[in-house]
């Protein structure tokens, strides 16, 4: 009887797995946007429509620091555009709100680049099921803020 070399199977197995593993590991976080759309102050309110909340909507808000770091770094991992708008998230929005980023955009706003960002956030001891829209300016200056 001829015995077959384990090293070939042990191969296909462990590149099945880490295949298997790696697409668990996809990018997650806020959606990314970089189409080159252009708002007005007036039709800045469509972005809310942009934003899913998905399973946030349940998630206490005591739990949004976290998942606001999560998001940022999330956002930071793609590169680019959308690590430069986390940090521009980091340093201009408040971090003691209890928001969550779930939609970041590169647009431009009243004729300025900048970001649209929709955070999911709610009330202290609530549930993050509320949207909050910004547009901020490449520089960090708030060009629209509203709630709904």
């Amino acid at each position: 009887m001829r015995r077959r070399p384990v090293a070939p199977l042990c191969i296909c197995v462990c590149v099945a797995a880490l295949l298997l593993l790696n697409t668990g590991c996809s990018p997650t976080g806020p959606t990314w946007v970089d189409s080159g759309a252009v708002y007005t102050t007036q039709t800045l309110p469509a972005a809310y429509a942009k934003a899913d909340l998905g399973s946030l909507a349940n998630t206490a808000v005591r739990d949004s620091a976290r998942l606001r770091h999560d998001a940022l770094v999330a956002l930071r991992r793609r590169g680019g555009a959308a690590s430069d708008a986390a940090d521009l998230i980091t340093k201009t929005l408040p971090t003691d709100n209890g928001a969550v980023p779930v939609y970041v955009e590169h647009a431009t706003i009243n004729g300025v680049a900048g970001l649209v960002i929709v955070e999911a956030m709610g009330p202290s001891s609530g549930k993050l099921s509320t949207k909050e829209l910004w547009a901020l300016s490449a520089t960090g200056a708030v060009l629209f803020v509203g709630t709904r």
